[in-house]
């Protein structure tokens, strides 16, 4: 008779143990025609916050895969970053063996900028040396930011991304310390 109270308090101690877990936070957001996509983590040690947004077109490698193309505004320990790549992997920028080279950027139609950038490692896309410069320009737009990649083995690559509501997430990068101006 006694095993029933027992079975009854090891059945109610194992249903709340999940949650006496540590908590941590992630969050994803699929991106839209009018909204940047977002995923965030908290793992109680490191935040990391990332919008992104899908290119409104569509690239093809030699071989006559299509590619899309991603951009990205990251937030990790006080560092702006932002990456452009494609999926799948196709971009292959630059000739340069050092695997840094120069994007030209439009923002609406604006005249273009050259930014320079560090290829990603599995050749998949490009970072932006400085970040905020680009961001700064990008919240000044009003319809889309355009990237033209120079390519070693196909045609240059350019994507186009809507900056749709980039200006709502000032506040939220610049808490992180990531500030977007």
């Amino acid at each position: 008779m006694r095993k029933k109270p027992l079975i009854l308090a090891l059945s109610l101690f194992l249903a709340l143990l999940p949650s006496t877990y540590a908590h941590a936070e992630d969050i994803y957001e699929e991106d839209t025609e009018t909204s940047w996509g977002v995923v965030a983590s908290d793992d109680g040690f490191t935040k990391k916050y990332t919008i992104f947004k899908t290119a409104s077109n569509y690239g093809y490698s030699d071989f006559g895969t299509e590619s899309t193309y991603t951009i990205e505004l990251q937030c990790e320990k006080k560092k702006l970053g932002v990456i452009v790549y494609s999926d799948p992997i196709g971009m292959y920028p630059t000739d340069s063996l050092s695997g840094i080279g120069y994007a030209l950027v439009k923002i609406d139609s604006g005249k273009i900028i050259k930014h320079k950038f560090q290829t990603m490692g599995d050749s998949s896309g490009i970072a932006i040396w400085t970040p905020k410069t680009l961001t700064s320009a990008m919240l000044k737009g009003k319809r889309q930011v355009a990237f033209k990649i120079a390519s070693s083995i196909q045609a240059d690559t350019v994507a186009n991304f809507a900056l749709a509501d980039l200006s709502k997430y000032v506040n939220k990068f610049k808490s992180l310390g990531c500030p977007l101006k």
